[in-house]
């Protein structure tokens, strides 16, 4: 399994989901660099507590990074400093998966060869390798509707959607 990074966004939302352990049985971890690690605990947002139990338990490995270099990438992407890092270190690991919600971010992983999957996709996911059931899913997306989270109503009613057809295959 080659590695998966990822930037805050997609760690905090499934923080929220209390749904972290996702990435351990989707990718085996994700790592994340110091950069991102400290936006969490500064920003100090309430699941910062959740993100240091998941690097305790190792779903999410912390690594080192260059400023030079992520500053430099984040200004070639026009992306924020923090994702500059992460792509720093999907580049160093070698990552096959780029773990990011923002539109920016996704077509710079994706102009750079990696496959890249939000929040939703990682959910998706765990539905079609039998890790969440439909109803689960569908539970889920409606959460992500709520005010904490910054993911496009249409995208979600999109993943609802498809999981409604799901449903009535099943019970077609």
């Amino acid at each position: 399994m080659r590695p998966a990074v990822s930037d805050s966004d997609v760690i905090i939302h499934l923080a929220k989901l209390n749904e972290l352990t996702l990435i351990k049985k989707l990718y085996g971890c994700a790592n994340i660099p110091e950069y991102v690690a400290s936006e969490i605990v500064h920003y100090q947002y309430k699941e910062a507590e959740l993100i240091e139990v998941a690097i305790d338990q190792g779903i999410l490995k912390v690594h080192k990074t260059s400023d030079i270099g992520a500053k430099k990438l984040a200004k070639r992407y026009g992306i924020h400093a923090g994702e500059g890092h992460v792509k720093e270190l999907a580049e160093k690991l070698k990552a096959e998966i780029f773990l990011s919600n923002e539109k920016k971010v996704r077509i710079a992983a994706k102009t750079e060869g990696f496959t890249v999957v939000g929040t939703i996709g990682v959910i998706l996911r765990s539905t079609t390798q039998d890790l969440l059931t439909v109803n689960e899913t569908k539970e889920l997306f409606e959460r992500l509707k709520g005010e904490d989270f910054r993911i496009h109503p249409d995208i979600l009613n999109k993943a609802i959607d498809s999981c409604n057809l799901h449903l009535k295959k099943d019970f077609s």
